[in-house]
């Protein structure tokens, strides 16, 4: 894959912590995660400085997009979390050991413990420190959470079964559950779940926060300076409590034109690049610099508005229309794989489903029958935030226009895609992906098919599925799950809400003599304990 010997390339698997009964108490410092066999093999870097190592004075990174938003609660891309993942923490950290098997590692809590089905007990570490000196405690939480959903989606669908925060004192507090809910600690680790000072949600009760100043966590980084569209800057905060960070200074720089990016790679202005093209790695290999390859939990589709398209007919028609083998073999030149079911394989609960054939003349026919010939779809998409979007995108329309429809097709810059897919109804299809971050169904599936889902931007309903995504989120046995995540997958794949395009690889690119750069199938890259070759 190109990969050093010094990367994590974590791979892709089975995520779902299960603690069901009563009075179920859990070691204080990692909770272990049932794993399926590793598709990747899996290396660590350098864990501390050796004489052939140093430490990073400046580390520059360039992503394809910049923020969506500054603030951490109302951030729903990777792009933005990435960035944030070093400034803010989360209660508790999914970490990969050297054979590849993934657990949920405690962070900001010192231990733990399940008092009954639906009554977790929780205590934070004592003495640390907010950027700006404040200590944290269970008020922060509290806060944090009760504010989350208020002013993103993300957290809406994360917190959900969360009913309620006491506190019990400045250091231990309790959630109270909606119903038994399996996957709690590892949405409790997504960055969306990240913990703000409650004094900042006090001022931003139920709106974004729009001052660079209160952008203020735990992690080892300050954020020090953003200027759109040119540099994120963050800081080493010296009074971080854990490990002491590598790097001192993080540039992220966002460049949306893959050439200019490598050529910024190439001359040294960065020192590593993110979502190369294929092509461009592996001139990038052929000129010794580290490349890193993997399959990713990123699942690559064109929405549609089912308000808009309201005949399953033809949003069938439109899966038939496109031939995702061509896509993935011409346009991404192999990186990637054709989608199998709406959720990447190795997320817990997947099951798979046959893809939709290329057929055009059985597509044709399902247009007629639906009396749908001549019409005309808007369609937007990003340009420069997914491996080949804009190329996708045109193919797309390409095959969408041999049935005889006509497609009107608008690029956009990524933080603008984000506020018009989010909150306009003014298009029928949009190209998009997702990460099942927490590589857990629930996360993959009920954030985006359960009728009024806040990521749900298809309008699609279907009382089946919104029964068989509750039932699963309300069951803490791992059968009982995954046979009722089969059955919506079917419904889901049959509805057709979107066109079932890939699963998306991780190209990243970098100067020799790095290590220590971590690279997760969820598309994060974490860079704090990153060091260079003397």
């Amino acid at each position: 894959m190109g990969a050093s010997r010094t990367f994590i390339a974590a791979v892709f698997l089975l995520l779902v912590i299960l603690l069901a009964g009563a009075f179920l108490f859990l070691r204080p410092d990692v909770a272990p995660v049932p794993t399926a066999p590793a598709q990747t093999p899996v290396q660590t870097p350098a864990p501390t400085p050796t004489p052939a190592l140093q430490e990073i004075e400046v580390l520059r990174i360039s992503q394809r997009a910049d923020l969506s938003t500054i603030d951490v609660q109302a951030a729903a891309d990777s792009p933005t979390l990435n960035v944030f993942s070093h400034v803010y923490e989360t209660l508790f950290i999914m970490r990969f050991d050297a054979a590849g098997r993934p657990v949920i590692e405690n962070l900001l809590v010192e231990s733990y413990r399940q008092i009954n089905a639906t009554l977790w007990e929780f205590r934070l570490k004592s003495g640390i420190k907010f950027h700006n000196g404040k200590l944290l405690t269970s008020a922060d939480v509290k806060a944090s959470f009760e504010r989350g959903p208020r002013v993103g989606g993300m957290p809406r669908i994360l917190l959900g079964p969360v009913s309620k925060v006491e506190i019990v004192d400045d250091l231990t507090f309790r959630l109270h559950l909606r119903s038994p809910f399996g996957p709690l600690l590892a949405h409790l680790a997504h960055p969306s779940t990240a913990i703000i000072p409650a004094e900042v949600a006090a001022r931003y009760p139920d709106k974004p926060i729009d001052d660079v100043s209160l952008i203020i966590g735990t992690g080892p980084y300050r954020f020090v300076e953003f200027r759109k569209l040119e540099v994120t800057v963050l800081e080493r905060f010296e009074e971080y409590h854990g490990k002491k960070p590598t790097v001192k200074r993080i540039e992220w720089r966002p460049v949306a034109d893959d050439d200019t990016r490598i050529s910024y790679l190439e001359a040294g202005n960065v020192e590593i690049v993110t979502h190369v093209p294929p092509h461009l790695a592996k001139i990038l290999r052929d000129k010794k610099f580290q490349v890193v390859q993997m399959p990713s939990a990123r699942v690559i589709y064109i929405g549609i508005n089912t308000e808009r398209i309201p005949d399953v007919r033809v949003r069938q028609a439109l899966n038939l229309a496109v031939n995702k083998e061509a896509i993935v073999r011409g346009i991404l030149e192999g990186a990637g794989t054709i989608m199998t079911a709406p959720i990447a394989p190795s997320v817990f609960g997947y099951v798979r489903l046959d893809p939709y054939p290329y057929d055009v003349e059985r597509a044709r026919r399902l247009i007629r029958e639906a009396g749908f010939e001549g019409r005309e779809l808007v369609m937007i998409a990003p340009q420069g935030r997914y491996l080949k979007d804009r190329e996708i995108a045109e193919a797309v329309k390409m095959y969408i226009e041999a049935l005889g429809l006509k497609v009107r097709l608008e690029f956009m810059e990524w933080a603008a895609y984000v506020s018009r897919v989010t909150t306009q109804k003014d298009f029928d299809l949009y190209l998009v992906g997702w990460s099942t971050a927490t590589l857990d169904a629930d996360y993959g599936l009920y954030s985006l098919f359960r009728t009024g889902a806040s990521f749900n931007r298809m309008h699609y309903s279907n009382p089946v599925v919104d029964d068989l995504l509750d039932r699963a989120r309300q069951s803490a046995d791992p059968a009982v799950r995954a046979s009722l995540y089969e059955r919506a997958q079917v419904q889901i794949w049959n509805d057709a809400p979107w066109i079932f395009l890939h699963v998306e690889d991780i190209i990243v690119a970098m100067k020799p003599g790095i290590v220590g750069v971590e690279i997760h199938p969820i598309e994060r890259w974490i860079l704090t304990y990153a060091m260079i070759s003397k």
